[in-house]
Formats: structure tokens, C-alpha cells, sequence
């Protein structure tokens, strides 16, 4: 039976732009940094649209519910599959071998040497799948590539965003997709892979170039039961 490792390896962390769009397609064809970071962008010019008179959470709240459809959306239309599970919203890959989760991060995401964690309480479905992302990571390198191939399972990535203030540093916001590999108290504690993207100016003036379809897209919902 697998358990967590007592003394967990430390995080490989991907920084340069190179290495990091060679990862992304390594882990999918349909995932590019500037797929990423342009739903992101569209989580940010949501959150512009707050005002004085919006509830003082409605901001940040306005991002994530942006983010979250714009990502889905855009992986859909490469054939990723939009998933709900337990009302956690997920994108799962055609091969089944990762699932992604947005998630809004603490100061520390984006940073090389940063240790970032999960802004808020996410609950017992992440924790289930960081558990399993851990059992991953105690493989040897030939049960790894069967894995990542969809034969044991599918791994939780997270998407990790925070929006820079500019209090103390550049107005920015930060994002990296990273792969958890331990959690505690509703909180990621620890991180297997953390592939860091580029920042992204909040400069209204600075924007993207848009990479994902702006037209509406045909979503099959299914209708859900209890509360």
C-alpha cells in the first residue's frame, strides 16, 4: 500500500519560457501558455468590472467566474471534456491523464522560490486527488510513463493565479499550473511540479493577444440533483 512519503522531494519548479511551453505540450498538445494566460485575462477584465457599490468580495469573485468557462471553453474546442464533480469544476484531457482546476492563490504564486498554497478552503474533493498525485510521484520512471498515458488514473493540476496589488511590487498578475503533492487542513502544502508562466501586466493598456474563441459556444449541461 502506497502512503505519503515523511520527507516529500522538493518541488520541480519550470521558469524558462522555453522549458515551460516544451512541458505544456508534453503534457498535452492543446495546452500553450498563451492559451492559459488569455483565460486568465479574461478573469481579470471581469474583476474591472466591480464597482464601489459591488460586495467587497465580488471583484475577486468576478475573476474566477470568468476564468473558469474561458479555460474550459477553449480546452473544449480541443476536445478536453468539461466536468463537474461534487461542484468542483474541472477540464479533463481526450486521454484522461490530467485534470486542471483554477483556483485563486496566496501572494507566494508565480514566485521561483515562492511556496504558494491555495487561497481558500477547497475541501475533500482536492484532497482526494492530491492524495492520488502523491501515489504518482513514488513510482519509478517506467510506471510514470504508463501513467501519464492514462493507464492509472487521471492527475489533478491546479491553475494558481494571485492579482498583485502593486503595494510593495509591479501591478501584476501571477499564474503557474503546478501539480500538488500534499495537502493539510483544506490547504495545498506541498507541490510535485510547478511549471511558472509569464506575469501579466495590469496595465489596462496591456492585453494578451486573444488566442481563445470569442464566439458563443454550445455546452451540454447536465442537470444536477440535491443542493
Amino acid at each position: 500500500m502506497l502512503t505519503h512519503s515523511p520527507s516529500p522531494q522538493p518541488a520541480r519548479v519550470v521558469v524558462d519560457p522555453v522549458e515551460v511551453a516544451a512541458r505544456l505540450r508534453e503534457l498535452n498538445g492543446a495546452l500553450t501558455q498563451e492559451l492559459l494566460l488569455e483565460a486568465n485575462q479574461r478573469g481579470y477584465e471581469a474583476r474591472l468590472e466591480a464597482t464601489p457599490a459591488h460586495a467587497p468580495t465580488a471583484a475577486g469573485t468576478l475573476h474566477w467566474h470568468a476564468f473558469v468557462p474561458a479555460l474550459r471553453l477553449a480546452l473544449k474546442e480541443r476536445d478536453w471534456t468539461i466536468k463537474d464533480h461534487k461542484n468542483c469544476p474541472l477540464i479533463i484531457s481526450p486521454d484522461r491523464s490530467m485534470a486542471i482546476v483554477v483556483m485563486t492563490g496566496n501572494s507566494e504564486t508565480g514566485k521561483e522560490f515562492g511556496n504558494p498554497t491555495n487561497q481558500a478552503d477547497k475541501g475533500a474533493v482536492l484532497d482526494e486527488a492530491v492524495q492520488k498525485n502523491v501515489q504518482y510521484q513514488l513510482f519509478e520512471n517506467a510506471a510514470l510513463s504508463k501513467l501519464k498515458n492514462g493507464d492509472g488514473g487521471t492527475q489533478l493540476w491546479v491553475l494558481l493565479y494571485h492579482v498583485d496589488a502593486g503595494l510593495k511590487e509591479a501591478h501584476e498578475i501571477r499564474t503557474e499550473l503546478s501539480l500538488p503533492s500534499n495537502f493539510n487542513k483544506k490547504k495545498i502544502v506541498g507541490w510535485a511540479e510547478r511549471l511558472i508562466l509569464s506575469s501579466i501586466p495590469t496595465d489596462p493598456a496591456t492585453r494578451v493577444v486573444p488566442t481563445l474563441p470569442m464566439e458563443p459556444i454550445e455546452v451540454v449541461v447536465e442537470r444536477k440533483t440535491g443542493t
